[in-house]
């Protein structure tokens, strides 16, 4: 593009060449109202857009998190009630979502389609600009608030997606002390505000201020698009300008004031424990201090390394000097950048409440000794080539890179800044490098947590009957609010909620579906992708290869295979991955190690995952490795050392990794119940799923904890058994070793298995079985619940059927999402099949997990009326086939390998299935039906509040805490 060019509206002010990302970034501003544009042009089949409004709040109601949710419920050229859950059903999407940041909401999408590109972009212009919410107010009842009410003699009730979210969100101590330090840190500024809703204030937000928000903000001179990828650009601006080309400039005031230095502020907060969990020694700490302004790239990338350095391991020199002093469980840094203002948190997690000022004062002399004494310059070194290998690797982990440089480019670009600054990196990193051998870094920790003028400190106090206030206390604000009510209100409130059920429960028209466009068949591929894998042996042992254009980096996976271990063993196996690395070996201590490490690979981590094939389950001890190809001889050396000569001496340093892995599953339960319910369930009915929970499930959080407050009698035998265990896992005759990388390695490939003894084969096959069925209730300090039910496909036939993918698509989207998310509240549901043969139900932050196991059983009648009915379900066929299509990086391509070849899943097989998912038919769906009567008849699990298990009644019949 030339300056000055002028495409359907848009005027091109910019052109520069974007190396970082191989690539081109182009400016353009929309004539007529001013709106934004950059386009970052470089070869990517893959395609992005998004648009985003900054968006300022002043309380804490939600308004913006609303907004985003309600737009996406019907637009005025799409007037169906739920286009994005029409394009969940039905595109080839690799990505559909939007995000309600702190400052600005973003609507992203993707496509590797072309055709599905410009169907999704020219569907979520409509949804922002013309959404049917600002004049329909059930839309806002339903994602937002209301209350719930069918006759003057019941109680009434708060219902609204986004308010249960928020509910869920608030049980959660991390999001609390996010939520409540911004709060403190940030008083007077947009950042103080909850922009997700605290579900104290969201029922205080009136229609009326929903509308003339969006009105005030949602307008395209407010806004900034940003493209990217292989974008047919002509097609697409065009697109864009016919929703642009109707608006006028409008000043939009969106300004964010920088808040001055503000001192040091304190606050005292309750949180919530469960009901008999004992609050002895769970106080938080948490201080926060302002980090300076979004335009400061070398120093917000500074900290970060700083941060990795100080505190990265147990034995970082912070982290280190506060558990030795023993006043703590665990601490850590959290930035809080992002934004125009930015901030970093350090948390203290689990001190006693006498203890807490004590904490505080430890936390501050042990950053002032490492500013007076200076950062060790090979710690500082390894994480600063740690941050670079990660930024060069340029893999996002399955999200799209494209959504990625978007959000990137808004960090700068939001605020008046140069978009290139946040999607650029060599000349940063070309200064950070060259401060490696100065005292800039200790300058900056002192500067940043020493002498800073505006810093806070949240205490935080558990609570073993907040949740129970918290429950009466709604309880009591909606009988006062009841009774302040005359009849005619409460009739109007019963007329409302009988209205709103009634436009939930209405089919959309099929003239209004129709609106929606549509991919056809002939639009998909039949062929997967394929990942080539060449198998062959050195030293007879397994090796595999996949070939993949990966920068000269070399990404290396070591299997052992663990099929005979016991639980016990498995147990162990999963706390081995969290001491290699943390503790010393027979040449290292744990920090020049971890040192070694980061400075010579980009990562070294040991995980256990658990495959099955032709079913007989297989567990394997996974070291994955990745490094530049010129390091390949420091992987051997550090994979020799880290796996055969880490001591289990140091009981002390042990101890601390385990209450530390206690604390770290406990959080994770209560914030992520849906995939504990699902595996918990998954357990009844099938081994490859018991044999998880062992590893990294209830199970193991409960081994764990046995083990924490056993282990002053237990750690000089646990020391033995690691040792031994260590030794039983590691040989040659239990290895198979996979690589990806521009070229084999075979030369790497022979070092690394000569490093191993030979050692003895696995003795016999996993012996571990389902649990049998159970109705567990799984207790967590929470006001929602996550609800699950699941049964295995191989009990019934002997593999698992294509269609089974366009029944999870029909399921989740067309049945779940309205009975349990629109209807019942919750945040999410869906169906899941795995390729284990598990497949079942789940909630998220559902408040009502009664009424969700009800409706999973009505999921057959479900299929049965669609296969009856003749509906044509080509809609959901193309949605499946997108879903089993992941966006494929290198380090992605050779772990769906890797997962290919562990499952003995042929290319064959992979076609077969995507073509019984292409041709699922009425008998398909039938016999999907029965299946599921099937699983609902089967376990259930319920992570949740107390409260809410109760009230699933005879449901439930035993309870865990948490």
């Amino acid at each position: 593009m030339k300056i000055g060019q002028i495409i359907h509206g848009f005027e091109f002010i910019s052109s520069r060449p974007l190396p970082e990302l191989q690539g081109t970034l182009h400016e353009a501003v929309y004539k007529k109202n001013g709106a934004k544009l950059l386009f970052i042009d470089r070869e990517d089949s893959n395609k992005t857009f998004a648009i985003a409004f900054k968006t300022i709040p002043t309380d804490d109601t939600g308004v913006f998190h609303i907004i985003e949710h309600s737009v996406l419920c019907g637009s005025e050229k799409y007037p169906v009630k739920e286009p994005f859950v029409e394009l969940l059903k039905g595109s080839l999407k690799t990505f559909l979502n939007a995000f309600t940041f702190p400052d600005k909401t973003m609507y992203p999408v993707s496509s590797r389609n072309e055709k599905d590109f410009l169907n999704l972009v020219d569907i979520y212009m409509d949804a922002v600009l013309h959404p049917i919410a600002i004049t329909k107010p059930e839309i806002f009842y339903q994602e937002g608030w209301h209350y719930e009410l069918h006759s003057k003699g019941e109680d009434m009730l708060y219902k609204g997606v986004v308010f249960n979210e928020m509910k869920g969100a608030y049980s959660s101590a991390d999001e609390l002390e996010m939520s409540e330090m911004g709060a403190i840190l940030y008083k007077g500024s947009c950042y103080g505000m909850d922009s997700g809703g605290d579900p104290l204030a969201i029922p205080s937000l009136t229609y009326e201020q929903f509308v003339a928000s969006h009105a005030k903000y949602y307008h395209p001179s407010n806004s900034r698009i940003i493209l990217d990828g292989s974008v047919e650009l002509e097609k697409t601006l065009a697109l864009l300008d016919s929703f642009l080309c109707n608006y006028d400039y409008l000043e939009v005031d969106s300004d964010i004031p920088m808040l001055p230095p503000m001192g040091h502020t304190e606050k005292y907060l309750d949180y919530e424990i469960s009901e008999n969990e004992a609050p002895d020694g769970k106080a938080r700490v948490c201080l926060g201090f302002a980090s300076g302004s979004f335009a400061e790239r070398k120093k917000i990338t500074a900290l970060s390394i700083i941060i990795d350095a100080i505190s990265g391991s147990n034995e970082a020199p912070f982290k280190k000097a506060m558990l030795d002093l023993g006043i703590c469980e665990d601490t850590g840094f959290i930035p809080y950048d992002g934004i125009q203002q930015n901030s970093i948190l350090l948390e203290i997690k689990n001190v006693k409440e006498e203890n807490m000022k004590r904490a505080e004062e430890a936390a501050m002399n042990a950053l002032r000794d490492i500013a007076k004494n200076g950062i060790d310059k090979a710690l500082l070194t390894a994480s600063f080539n740690s941050f670079e290998f990660r930024i060069r690797e340029q893999d996002s982990a399955g999200f799209p890179a494209g959504i990625s440089y978007a959000i990137s480019a808004l960090d700068t670009w939001l605020y008046g800044g140069d978009p290139i600054d946040g999607l650029s990196y060599e000349s940063d990193l070309s200064f950070l490098r060259s401060m490696l051998d100065t005292d800039y870094y200790e300058k900056l920790l002192e500067q940043t947590f020493l002498n800073s003028p505006h810093s806070a400190t949240l205490y935080m106090i558990p609570s073993s009957s907040l949740g129970e206030k918290r429950v009466s206390e709604e309880k009591s604000k909606l009988a006062a609010a009841k009774s302040a009510m005359t009849d005619s209100q409460l009739d109007e409130i019963i007329a409302t909620t009988e209205k709103l059920e009634n436009w939930q429960k209405t089919p959309d028209t099929a003239e209004a579906l129709s609106t929606i466009p549509r991919l056809e068949i002939s639009d998909i591929s039949e062929l997967p992708e394929q990942y080539p894998t060449q198998k062959y042996e050195i030293f007879d042992t397994p090796v595999l290869y996949t070939s993949v254009a990966s920068r000269k980096i070399t990404y290396a996976k070591l299997l052992f295979d663990m099929r005979d271990f016991t639980e016990e063993e498995l147990a162990l196996a999963s706390l081995l991955t969290e001491l290699y690395k943390n503790l010393a070996t027979d040449k290292n201590d744990a920090v020049s190690l971890q040192t070694k490490i980061k400075t010579e690979l980009g990562s070294f981590a040991p995980t256990v995952l658990v495959s099955a094939k032709s079913g007989k389950v297989c567990p394997y001890f996974h070291v994955s490795i990745s490094a530049l190809t010129r390091n390949l001889a420091s992987a051997v050396e550090i994979a020799d050392e880290v796996l055969l000569h880490t001591l289990f001496e140091d009981s002390v340093a042990i101890g601390k990794i385990i209450r530390q892995i206690k604390v770290g599953s406990a959080e994770a339960i209560a914030s992520s119940g849906h995939s504990v319910a699902f595996g918990r369930a998954g357990a009844y009915v099938s081994a490859e799923a018991a044999t998880l929970e062992y590893i990294d499930g209830v199970e193991n959080y409960l081994f764990m904890k046995r083990l924490d407050e056993n282990y002053a009698n237990e750690a000089a035998t646990l020391a033995n058994k690691l040792t031994a265990l260590s030794s039983k896992i590691f040989t040659r005759s239990r290895l198979t070793v996979f690589h990806a990388a521009d070229e084999r390695c075979d030369s790497f490939v022979e070092k690394l298995i000569s490093v191993f003894p030979e050692g003895t084969a696995p003795e016999h096959e996993c012996g571990i079985q389902p649990f049998g069925m159970r109705k567990e209730g799984i207790i967590i300090p929470a006001q929602i619940a996550f609800a699950s039910q699941a049964g295995n496909l191989f009990n019934y036939e002997e593999r698992l059927h294509g269609s089974m993918a366009v029944i999870r698509s029909l399921l989740s989207f067309g049945f779940l999402w309205n009975a349990i998310r629109v209807q019942g509240g919750a945040y999410g549901a869906g169906f899941i099949r795995r390729n284990t043969g598990v497949s079942g139900f789940y909630t998220y932050r559902d408040p009502d997990a009664n009424r969700s196991i009800e409706y999973f059983a009505k999921s057959s009648d479900f299929l049965r009326e669609i296969a009856n009915s003749g509906e044509d379900i080509t809609n959901f066929i193309i949605g499946a086939i997108g879903d089993s299509d992941p966006l494929i990086t290198p380090k992605t391509l050779g772990a769906l390998a890797l997962a290919s070849y562990l499952r003995g899943e042929t290319y064959e097989d992979r076609i077969a299935f995507r073509r019984e998912m292409l041709s699922t038919s009425k008998v398909d769906l039938l016999r999907a039906a029965d299946l599921i009567d099937k699983i609902t008849k089967g376990g259930v699990c319920v992570v949740g509040g107390k409260d809410k298990l109760l009230a699933c009644g005879d449901k439930l019949d035993s309870f865990i805490e948490i």
